[in-house]
């Protein structure tokens, strides 16, 4: 998630122009093309009139606005799920810690064990659905939270985080059958441990559902035919050089708007615009590990400093 853009407004001219260096030559070539064709050799019959063009413009504006409507929404509620993933680690990071008799002091050790196991896995399954939601391999940072015998079953599993749930689940009903925690508490251990199965449920619904090919496809094409007949259609209303600048800005204006949409629709790719996956199940990780009042934790993800200053966090 970016944080900051560079102060410098130079640095900000130029890191826009790099990461857009493509589309601004294209637009630019269009638009010298135009102005030599149309008004330095006077081939008037390669002139479009303007009205038709400004009407593509308002109905391309109509998808774009739509477009990025619909796409902040896939981001802000990825935003609010990993928000909720927070909130409910931190609870059951409570109950697991806190929850649990032993039956007598000869128990007290296995159940600080059993304690220690369960949040830790906790620790391991946050970070395991990241890695499953940025299409990663798989997940070795579960060597940390797991047992060895866990981390092979996991291995060969489709999906990691919804198995360790499982794994979960069947460590919490072992408390239960040793004693350890009562009927109550046992269901809030189980209800809780099933919104997680909820929290990643609707990350691999907004990962899984794509916008429809087709509105993809006709938006660029309409982008790119307002974008290559635009420079065109300025040479009926202005005659001089000044229509190259003007036809980039304008055409550049529609591409980016286009970009952001891409982009954002995408929240868990692990890119500087996406969801803070990493920072955020850092910081689980820290709270959690600092219930069970362990003093090996790891510091906060740090923020990355990109090129012409952009800072982010991943």
């Amino acid at each position: 998630m970016i944080v900051e853009f560079s102060k410098n407004p130079v640095k900000q001219f130029f890191g826009i122009v790099y990461w857009n260096i493509g589309t601004v030559l294209f637009f630019t070539s269009c638009a010298f093309l135009a102005y030599f064709l149309c008004i330095h050799y006077e081939y008037d019959f390669l002139t479009i009139p303007a009205e038709p063009v400004g009407i593509l413009g308002g109905a391309l504006a109509i998808f774009l606005g739509f477009k990025n409507s619909s796409a902040y929404d896939r981001w802000w509620e990825a935003r609010k799920i990993w928000g909720a993933i927070v909130n409910d680690s931190r609870a059951v990071g409570m109950e697991l810690s806190t929850y649990g008799i032993p039956n007598g002091p000869e128990e007290e050790a296995e159940l600080e064990e059993w304690k220690k196991r369960t949040v830790k896995r906790q620790i391991g399954w946050v970070h395991a659905l990241r890695s499953h939601l940025r299409k990663e391999k798989f997940c070795e940072e579960l060597s940390q939270w797991v047992s060895k015998e866990e981390l092979e079953r996991l291995r060969n599993v489709s999906n990691v985080p919804a198995q360790l749930l499982v794994i979960q689940g069947m460590d919490i009903k072992y408390a239960f059958q040793r004693g350890w925690i009562d009927d109550f508490r046992f269901n809030a251990l189980m209800t809780t441990n099933k919104k997680f199965y909820d929290d990643q449920g609707k990350c691999e619904r907004i990962k899984n559902t794509v916008f429809p090919f087709y509105y993809n496809y006709f938006t660029n094409f309409f982008l790119w035919l307002f974008t290559f007949s635009l420079p065109f259609a300025l040479t009926d209303l202005m005659d001089s050089w000044l229509l190259i600048p003007m036809s980039v800005f304008i055409s550049f204006a529609f591409s980016i708007l286009n970009k952001s949409g891409v982009i954002t629709e995408t929240p868990f790719e692990g890119r500087a615009a996406d969801t803070p996956m990493s920072t955020i199940s850092r910081g689980i990780e820290i709270d959690l590990m600092e219930m069970l009042e362990e003093t090996e934790i790891r510091p906060a993800e740090e923020s990355i400093k990109g090129k012409f200053g952009v800072i982010y966090k991943s």
